[in-house]
């Protein structure tokens, strides 16, 4: 079972992938604390459907895990998971088997 770290490295690479993919300078060298979605992040709808998606992959690929990031808890959570690669993290970590 991957550990914090590992799970947050994945994310990493992942939105520096799609930072890539769709040109956004802010998020081409991200941090645990980068913005993501919502109030001054750089992720629009699309983008961020794009991230969970590749994020999802990742894990499946690289940790066997299936993880869903789209949830009904993640859409009615008061503090959204998706706000930066931080509450990813934890979100992520939320749903690892025990």
């Amino acid at each position: 079972m991957p550990d914090r770290q590992a799970i947050e490295t994945c994310i990493l690479y992942s939105v520096k992938t799609l930072a890539e993919d769709f040109e956004l300078e802010t998020l081409k060298a991200p941090s645990p604390e980068s913005t993501l979605y919502g109030e001054n992040g750089a992720l629009d709808s699309m983008a961020l459907v794009n991230l969970i998606a590749d994020i999802e992959d990742a894990l499946a690929e690289r940790y066997g895990l299936s993880i869903a990031l789209a949830d009904e808890k993640a859409m009615s959570a008061k503090n959204s998971p998706y706000r930066s690669v931080s509450s990813l993290t934890d979100a992520v970590m939320e749903r690892l088997p025990s």
